[in-house]
């Protein structure tokens, strides 16, 4: 497939080394804090839009087909996207591939027969074309080094599934794009002081992780562009003035 530039949204490789180091550093807090800084909504953003992906799946894909769907879960982290995705998309097991850049925070998921983990990177997914049913990213798409590149791999690897992102966004509203900022950039430094005591000073990391960052309707539009008129369905919803929220789209490729 061939590379465009949409988004213009790239990450210098010193910027994405140490917020990768920062999330590593913060392993121990990170339920804590992001339930704090998603003001209790970080669980419900996950559910909703991996719902969503399941039944998406559930009803066009694999109701005609005995075989369990892969689903690959792109900057797995410390895997709470893992433990919902076993939760919420199959009667039986099914099969997951968790993708992260870092070892060592693939290492916090628990290991199982039906979990392959993989030290990898968004842009570059180690997967085959056409081999996977679900694509899933949640609090990690504003990490990736580059944005274009990531979704162009991830509209790749599908085959006739669904893609679901969540994750803190910047919104289009001037007003509310300041506010999430200073809650980003100011408050949540501060927070993190108080409930993440020595770790606090890698909060301030996140104010990186935001610049020249999207909203949820402009990462709509980016799917729409490199789905090359695949994309059939496509769902966004926001939380707390556009700073948090999911986009779910479905994929149906030519045969």
């Amino acid at each position: 497939m061939q590379v465009r530039r949409a988004s213009s949204r790239v990450l210098v490789d010193n910027i994405w080394l140490c917020i990768i180091r920062d999330i590593e550093s913060i392993v121990d807090v990170y339920r804590r804090m992001n339930k704090i800084m998603s003001l209790g909504l970080d669980n419900k953003v996950r559910r909703e839009a991996i719902e969503k992906m399941c039944f998406s799946i559930k009803k066009h894909y694999y109701s005609s087909s005995r075989r369990q769907p892969i689903i690959i879960d792109v900057g797995s982290g410390p895997g709470d996207s893992i433990e919902k995705i076993f939760e919420l998309c199959w009667d039986t097991p099914g099969y997951v591939i968790a993708v992260d850049p870092s070892s060592k925070l693939l290492s916090n998921i628990p290991s199982s027969a039906l979990c392959d983990k993989v030290v990898g990177v968004a842009e570059n997914l180690p997967i085959r074309n056409k081999s996977v049913k679900g694509v899933s990213s949640f609090y990690a798409a504003r990490d990736f080094k580059n944005l274009d590149e990531a979704l162009q791999e991830f509209i790749r690897v599908i085959d006739n599934g669904v893609i679901a992102v969540g994750d803190i966004f910047l919104p289009d509203n001037i007003i509310y794009r300041g506010l999430v900022r200073m809650w980003i950039c100011l408050i949540v430094p501060v927070l993190a002081l108080v409930f993440a005591t020595r770790r606090w000073r890698h909060y301030l990391g996140l104010c990186n992780s935001i610049r020249g960052w999207i909203s949820a309707k402009k990462l709509k539009e980016l799917l729409i562009t490199y789905g090359d008129g695949g994309i059939t369905s496509i769902g966004v919803k926001e939380f707390v003035l556009g700073g948090l929220g999911y986009v779910v789209a479905r994929v149906r490729k030519a045969k």
